[in-house]
């Protein structure tokens, strides 16, 4: 027999890993309490019952104010019993096998939960949102009559558009006004793609405002678990948009190798075609010790700023999309991704590799 805080058991069908637990399962005891409830067998106080739920998964029964928890590693009739002075576990018949519980130790700091959506975003005087509902084609059978919003971010080096979900608002803050974008607005209602143009609507209204001020992601029911995690993203979404307008984002890649370079290039113009009526655009020229050179045309958009190469074996990308810049970079980084043995490969964003030692015969 084992104990444990004075709370005891006879569970003899059970395996314990360590000799510091033990249980009693009470069949009867106090009326107000479920058959099978433990209860402390040194102290004449009952727990008020004030939650009940049952565990069909391996998972862990803590107690925020204990110093260790309980893993059940098998799945069985696990009942967890949380009281207002502890939590206890309830263990009820038939077990069809044997459970094998561990202890293990954990720090008493009470969980706190993130709070990224909920904090603000500065936007500068010269960003401009716009609030709106775009037109957006029907393309299921769903019976759903409009589309999500959109948000549009406008600044010195251009222009971003974040979709967001019907359930997120944004609320706008500065000394002259507080008020929620497109709280007047309308949904625009689906269209049906080359079915009846006057579907579509001529314009399409939106609420604009400028900097400087505070922006506030909210949701409806933060509860929800949805919604929580769309609430970080969603802020998270518009702090990079903001960022991207105002300083946009940078991305470097290092070639390691013997004879590993990069150069810039234009591509040369199609045949077939006039040269003049062609738009100039631009690639790399990578050497990466394959026995042809390896081209990637760059992107030809508006969020793309620039590319430079300031030296052979260092590549630098500019643009204002964080999400675009990121994939181009992974795309030049996959032809020859850094080995833990040499140390040879394109290294994005000054990445630190862990090395091996090299093998020997």
């Amino acid at each position: 027999m084992y104990s444990f805080r004075g709370v005891s058991a006879n569970l003899t069908r059970l395996q314990w890993k360590e000799e510091k637990w033990w249980f009693r399962r009470i069949s009867g005891g106090d009326a107000s309490l479920p058959a099978g409830v433990v209860q402390n067998e040194y102290s004449s106080w009952n727990p008020p019952l004030s939650h009940h739920s049952r565990l069909q998964q391996p998972g862990i029964g803590t107690n925020p104010t204990a110093t260790g928890s309980i893993r059940v590693m098998m799945s069985f009739n696990l009942f967890t019993v949380s009281a207002s002075r502890a939590s206890h576990l309830i263990a009820t018949p038939p077990l069809g096998r044997s459970v094998r519980l561990t202890v293990r130790q954990f720090s008493v700091t009470i969980n706190r939960a993130s709070h990224i959506g909920s904090k603000p975003i500065d936007i500068p005087p010269e960003v401009t949102l716009s609030f709106s509902y775009p037109v957006r084609p029907r393309t299921s059978t769903s019976a759903i009559p409009y589309g999500y919003p959109q948000i549009s971010v406008k600044g010195k080096l251009g222009k971003l558009d974040v979709d967001v979900l019907p359930f997120v608002t944004f609320t706008f803050e500065s000394p002259t006004t507080n008020r929620i974008l497109g709280a007047d607005l309308q949904p625009t209602p689906l269209t049906s793609p080359g079915k009846f143009v006057a579907e579509v609507p001529t314009a399409v209204p939106q609420d604009v405002i400028s900097g400087p001020g505070l922006l506030k992601v909210n949701v409806a029911d933060s509860a929800a678990k949805k919604q929580r995690g769309i609430w970080g993203l969603t802020r998270a979404l518009m702090a990079n948009a903001v960022h991207g307008v105002t300083e946009a984002f940078t991305s470097s890649l290092e070639l390691v190798g013997v004879g590993y370079r990069a150069s810039l290039e234009d591509i040369p113009p199609h045949p077939n075609q006039p040269a003049n009526s062609q738009p100039k655009r631009q690639r790399l020229n990578l050497r990466v010790g394959y026995s042809h050179p390896v081209l990637i045309n760059l992107p030809d958009s508006d969020t793309f700023l620039s590319c430079e190469v300031p030296s052979p074996n260092r590549i630098l990308l500019k643009g204002i999309d964080k999400q675009e810049l990121g994939l181009l970079g992974a795309g030049i980084r996959k032809w020859r991704p850094p080995e833990p043995y040499n140390g040879k490969g394109i290294y994005l964003n000054n990445e630190i590799i862990k090395r091996k030692e090299v093998k020997k015969k």
